[in-house]
């Protein structure tokens, strides 16, 4: 699990009458239930990132799928082969195509690599398929600025926020038989970071921000929850922190609200779900100043945002926060205070409403096929 899935997920969950969403990728092998259609392809690892694979797409196979399954429209949620085969699939069939942006893979390849040069061939790429979206639904308005610098047309980009989901998310599965299992004493205080563990996450950081804490002699103890390819040297750099692996999706709640602060610094994320999730919990949040995770708190009231690739600036943040119980606990409070206004059904209104809109326009217009007379809007959404 990660943001895209979670994103999607709720797409599925929450979908109201009328609207029937479908998720269609690959994997390595087949797999179908309602609301997803796995084909089986060939894959192979992302350089710098063998743990994830992008598959070669079944062309044909999927506008056979999506054309049998009667979809009024389709959704485009990456700009990788599976977005070029939405490119495909909408224009064989001829669908409405919208498409939304979750990742900021250019500055991502510029960190893993070192090279501006493929961040600059990176951001011309993504300006193709997503130039041929009607509409392009982004979670943070860091992220709209994003791609109109990048030359995409701002007059289609649309504001799609993100949601939490406050009973999976509570401060109720607060855990302490969880805080032995990772050796907390009395009166240590647990920052928790969650998510990919790889250097685009600023988790570079965390050996210099340990420092300055253990030279201010704060009790604390570090909880990195996730996997990835920078876990086994930062492990080497933090020997003291306590290191998870991957956890089900369905257990983040409790290891969330066994933490007492939550530490994001990566500047790469367009908008930081566990950003929300963490204060659901309860939990203050410290984020950097760039990217989308900052539009998902309260500065000062629910957490602190910071210079990014400032370590110092994480450093003191955390002192200011977690040496003061009485002003942790009011910054916990208001958390999750600020995250029960954040559902999902609202954040995904504005989605809804577009599938909607475009479906019956595309129905009016008479550019289906065949009958049409199924109740609600069949969204095919790639990813992969």
């Amino acid at each position: 699990m990660n943001g895209v899935t979670t994103a999607l997920a709720a797409v599925l969950r929450c979908a109201p009458d009328g609207v029937r969403p479908c998720i269609y990728t690959h994997a390595n092998a087949a797999a179908e239930r309602p609301g997803y259609v796995a084909l089986r392809a060939p894959g192979i690892g992302i350089p710098f990132y063998r743990e994830m694979k992008v598959y070669a797409p079944r062309l044909r196979a999927l506008r056979a799928r999506v054309k049998a399954d009667g979809a009024d429209l389709v959704h485009l949620t990456t700009p990788g082969p599976l977005g070029l085969a939405a490119l495909y699939v909408a224009s064989r069939l001829g669908l409405p195509l919208i498409g939304s942006f979750h990742t900021d893979l250019g500055s991502y390849i510029r960190i893993l690599s070192g090279s501006p040069r493929l961040e600059h061939l990176m951001r011309r790429y993504m300006r193709w398929p997503y130039g041929r979206c009607e509409r392009i639904f982004v979670p943070s308005v860091a992220t709209a600025s994003l791609l109109a610098a990048d030359r995409i047309d701002p007059e289609r980009i649309v504001l799609w926020a993100r949601g939490v989901d406050t009973a999976q998310f509570s401060p109720d599965r607060r855990s302490a038989e969880l805080r032995r299992a990772w050796g907390v004493e009395p009166g240590e205080v647990v920052l928790l970071y969650a998510g990919r563990v790889s250097k685009e996450k600023g988790l570079d950081l965390l050996p210099a921000i340990e420092a300055r804490l253990r030279f201010a002699r704060l009790p604390h103890r570090w909880i990195v929850v996730g996997d990835g390819p920078y876990r086994r040297a930062l492990e080497g750099r933090l020997p003291a922190a306590r290191f998870t692996g991957t956890v089900p999706h369905a257990d983040m709640g409790r290891h969330m609200a066994s933490a007492d602060l939550f530490v994001f610094p990566s500047a790469t994320d367009t908008a930081g779900n566990v950003v929300l999730e963490a204060q659901a919990c309860g939990l203050p949040v410290i984020v950097a100043d760039r990217g989308g995770p900052q539009e998902n708190m309260r500065v000062d009231l629910t957490g602190r945002i910071c210079r990014a690739d400032r370590n110092n600036d994480f450093a003191d943040a955390i002192l200011e926060t977690a040496s003061y119980p009485a002003r942790l606990r009011a910054m916990a409070g208001a958390a999750r205070r600020y995250a029960e206004g954040r559902g999902w059904e609202e954040a995904l209104a504005p989605l809804y409403r577009a599938y909607r809109e475009l479906a019956a326009r595309h129905r009016a217009a008479g550019a289906v096929g065949q009958p049409v007379s199924r109740a609600g809007a069949r969204v095919g959404m790639r990813t992969g």
